[in-house]
């Protein structure tokens, strides 16, 4: 005969058993679980926490949440006792996903959660299960690549790809059951990806526009190594950096939204260069840093030094396109006037992308130079 006891081991497998989670269609959430933390799949599936162990939490708007889904996400989809329902999905190029026997669903710009609501209860609506008994997983395996626009002060505007993986990453990927961080899918990223933003910036009123809906940010306080806002992106986002209409020499060091670095084109043929590459004008002298200077660029292009009396009068010469006008622009500067005041902006300027800057000798070493060719040309006549 049987004992009492006998069917607790019975029981304890019996709780064990239980089904993880169910989403419940049209249900709202019992009362007793308000006072808890939300589960990461949705309303109504709530963890309770300790007054000790939690933690102050700020409500985050939806532009703040986790990426919404945007074409190209992959999804891992479990559906009990519905095996012809469950795999691994990819949301379309249109924003939807679809599923086996079940019509398109419209998930791009929502949550996972919000997905996952549709799939039960498009379950429910073709008849493939009943409220009671549909139980739907889903869980993010890949968050995809975004295509957004960025328009307005960046140094290259036009259409930009965040989050872009390689082959490799991606088969390496798959090998991991579930679970992503799209860090590079980002705001900052979009604007780093356009080139950088230019020094006319009005970073107080970044817009970000999704659809019919626009936020407004300020990404000031990025310049002073401070935090802002990180906005996930979804394909299909819009971008616009205002312009100030001025120049901003806060906007001229490095950020995460400014150019890491910009390429200069460099040229010397002084005295006795007969090419750039005796002058040492290579890759690496033409890649400098953001926020250079003028004569950042002619001591790389070895116009600065050797012997006073010759060198001391050589000169740069900057041709560049504004970046607030857009028009050409040619600027000259002694080297002297550029040592003995090299914090001016109006004498040392900024170099921008694809500045060009020259150096050409001085006065002397031409008239030595004229002197010379006036000899190589009359000595044969004077032996005549």
């Amino acid at each position: 005969m049987l004992k009492p006891l006998d069917f607790l081991p019975l029981l304890t497998l019996l709780g064990a058993c239980t089904p993880l989670h169910q989403v419940h269609i049209n249900q709202q959430p019992p009362a007793a679980i308000e006072a808890g933390r939300e589960h990461p799949l949705g309303p109504g599936r709530s963890t309770p926490i300790a007054a000790a162990q939690s933690l102050p939490l700020t409500p985050l708007p939806r532009w703040a949440a986790a990426p919404p889904l945007s074409p190209g996400d992959r999804l891992q989809i479990e559906v009990v006792d519905g095996e012809d329902f469950s795999g691994r999905f990819e949301v379309n190029t249109n924003g939807t996903l679809t599923l086996p026997f079940l019509p398109p669903l419209a998930v791009a710009g929502g949550s996972l959660q919000d997905a996952e609501k549709q799939i039960a209860e498009a379950l429910v609506a073709e008849r493939f299960f009943r409220p009671q008994r549909v139980e739907v997983s889903l869980r993010l395996h890949e968050w995809g690549h975004a295509q957004v626009h960025v328009s307005g002060a960046v140094f290259n505007p036009g259409m930009v790809t965040v989050n872009a993986r390689g082959v490799e990453e991606r088969a390496l990927k798959d090998r991991l059951s579930t679970g992503d961080f799209a860090s590079e899918r980002l705001l900052a990223t979009a604007l780093r990806a356009a080139g950088g933003v230019r020094p006319d910036a009005d970073l107080s009123r970044i817009r970000l526009t999704r659809g019919e809906q626009t936020l407004v940010l300020d990404y000031r306080p990025l310049l002073q190594g401070r935090a802002v806002r990180q906005v996930a992106l979804m394909s299909g986002d819009v971008i616009e950096v205002p312009e100030s209409g001025r120049f901003q020499r806060d906007l001229m060091t490095l950020s995460p939204i400014t150019p890491p670095g910009i390429r200069v084109f460099l040229s010397n043929l002084t005295v006795p260069a007969t090419g750039n590459a005796i002058s040492a004008v290579g890759r690496d002298a033409s890649s400098l840093p953001y926020g250079a200077r003028l004569l950042t660029a002619g001591t790389s292009a070895n116009c600065l030094g050797g012997t006073r009396l010759t060198n001391a009068d050589r000169y740069l010469v900057l041709v560049r396109t504004d970046p607030l006008t857009g028009q050409p622009q040619t600027l000259e500067r002694s080297v002297q006037e550029l040592l003995a005041a090299p914090q001016r902006d109006d004498l040392n300027p900024y170099l921008m992308p694809n500045d060009a800057v020259s150096c050409y000798d001085s006065g002397v070493t031409n008239l030595r130079d004229l002197a010379r060719t006036l000899t190589e040309l009359l000595l044969p006549l004077s032996l005549l």
